[in-house]
C-alpha cells in the first residue's frame, strides 16, 4: 500500500495538468527535517500537516475532526490511498480498496476491530466512487459488502519496470556474500504473514528434488509478529541437509530487493490471497520466471506468463518448483513472457485511469 500511494501521487500530476493535485499527508518529523517528500514532482502541491500520526488518527476516528479541508483547504474530489479516508464533509471521495483479506481471511488481520469495520462500511456507502486494483477484489466486493458494481473501477496497479532491471553482477554477488546464499535460489519476496502460505512453501521445497536454496526475503508484520516463529518451526522440521539451504535474510530495502531478484533462479509467490500481487511484475520486470497462485487475483496478473498451482496443494507446488528448476527452456519461455506482459502495466496508466474516477467522482457529488 505505501508503494502504491507513493508511486501514484508521483503519477498523478504528468497526467492530469488540467486538475490541482494536492497530497495532503501527516508528517511530524518534517518540524526537524523540512523539504518536500515529492521533490521532483512538478505540478504537485504539498501540504502536510506537523501533527504526530499517534495522536492524529485515535482523536480524528473518535470525533470526526479536524476536517482535512480545515487543513489543506476545499477540493472537489479525494482519493484515499488506503482504505479509509480522513474525516471530511465534502461528498467527492473514492477510497482505495486493496483487498477484502480482512473478512476471507481475519485470522490474518487481528488489527482490524469491529470499529473499524464499521467505519469502511460507512464510507463504502458514502463513497462516489471505489477503486480496486484487479477484477477479483471488485469481485469479492460485491459479493461481501453489496456495493453496486457499477460504482467500482478496476484499476491495475503499475510498476516501474525501468528500475526493476536486473542488478550488475557484482551488485547481486555482494548480495549474496553478506545473505550467505551459494549456488541457485529460488526466492520469496513479501511479509512474513499467513495469508503468504510460506510454511506451505518451506515444506513443498523441503520435498523438492532440488539443486537450490530457498531464500525468504521480508520481515515479520507488526499485526501479527507470531507469524515469523511459526515459520522458523516450519523450518526446523525440515531434514538437516535442507535446513542449511533455507536462508531467511529478514526484511529488505529496494536495492538489495532488486539484487536478490536479479539472482534468482525463480520467485516463489504462493499467496493464498492477494488483492493485486506487485512482486509478480516486479519478477516479470527483472527477467525472472515465477511460480504463484491460481487463486484470487494472481492468475488475473500473471496470465499465461507465469507457473500457476493450488497454493492448498503441497504436492502441485512441491512439482512446480522442481519443473522450473530442473527446466532452463521453461525458465527462459516465462521469463520472456513476463517481460513482455509487464509493459502492459505502468503508473502512468494506473495514474490516468484514476484521474478520470476523480473527475467522475467531482462531477456526481458535486
Amino acid at each position: 500500500m505505501g508503494q502504491y500511494a507513493a508511486n501514484i501521487v508521483r503519477h498523478l500530476p504528468g497526467t492530469a495538468k488540467d486538475d490541482e493535485i494536492v497530497a495532503w499527508y501527516l508528517d511530524f518529523r518534517g518540524v526537524v527535517r523540512r523539504g518536500p517528500r515529492f521533490a521532483g514532482v512538478a505540478g504537485l502541491t504539498e501540504h502536510p500537516s506537523r501533527i504526530p500520526a499517534r495522536l492524529f488518527q485515535p482523536f480524528s476516528r473518535r470525533t470526526g475532526l479536524p476536517r482535512v479541508e480545515w487543513l489543506t483547504g476545499s477540493f472537489d474530489a479525494l482519493l484515499a490511498t488506503n482504505f479509509l479516508p480522513p474525516s471530511t464533509r465534502i461528498p467527492g471521495v473514492v477510497p482505495v480498496v486493496h483487498d477484502l483479506a480482512f473478512d476471507l481471511y481475519p485470522e490474518t488481520a487481528p488489527h482490524v476491530d469491529r470499529r473499524w469495520r464499521e467505519r469502511f462500511a460507512r464510507q463504502l456507502e458514502r463513497a462516489a466512487r471505489v477503486i480496486v486494483p484487479s477484477g477479483a477484489t471488485r469481485d469479492d466486493l460485491v459479493k461481501l459488502h453489496e456495493v453496486d458494481p457499477a460504482r467500482i473501477d478496476v484499476i491495475h496497479h503499475g510498476t516501474d519496470a525501468h528500475a526493476f532491471r536486473p542488478a550488475p553482477d557484482g551488485v547481486v554477488d555482494e548480495v549474496r556474500r553478506r545473505h550467505g546464499i551459494e549456488g541457485p535460489y529460488v526466492l520469496f519476496l513479501g511479509g512474513l504473514e499467513p495469508r503468504k502460505n510460506l510454511e506451505a512453501l518451506v515444506r513443498a521445497f523441503g520435498k523438492a528434488s532440488v539443486d537450490a536454496s530457498l531464500v525468504i526475503a521480508g520481515g515479520q508484520v507488526r499485526w501479527f509478529p507470531e507469524a515469523a516463529d511459526r515459520i522458523e518451526r516450519a523450518i526446523e522440521d525440515l531434514p538437516v541437509a535442507i535446513r542449511a539451504r533455507v536462508v531467511r535474510t529478514g526484511y529488505v530495502r529496494r536495492k538489495e530487493k532488486l539484487a536478490l531478484l536479479s539472482g534468482a533462479q525463480v520467485l516463489a509467490y504462493p499467496s493464498l490471497y492477494e488483492g493485486f500481487g506487485l512482486p509478480v511484475l516486479e519478477a516479470f520486470a527483472a527477467s525472472i520466471p515465477v511460480l504463484t497462485s491460481n487463486v484470487s487475483s494472481l492468475p488475473e496478473v500473471a496470465g499465461d506468463a507465469a507457473m500457476l498451482v493450488d497454493p492448498h496443494d503441497p504436492a502441485a507446488m512441491t512439482e512446480g518448483l522442481e519443473q522450473l528448476c530442473r527446466d532452463e527452456d521453461l525458465r527462459r519461455v516465462l521469463a520472456a513472457a513476463g517481460t513482455a506482459r509487464v509493459a502492459s502495466f505502468t503508473w502512468d496508466r494506473s495514474a490516468r485511469a484514476t484521474v478520470d474516477t476523480l473527475r467522475l467522482a467531482a462531477q456526481t457529488s458535486g
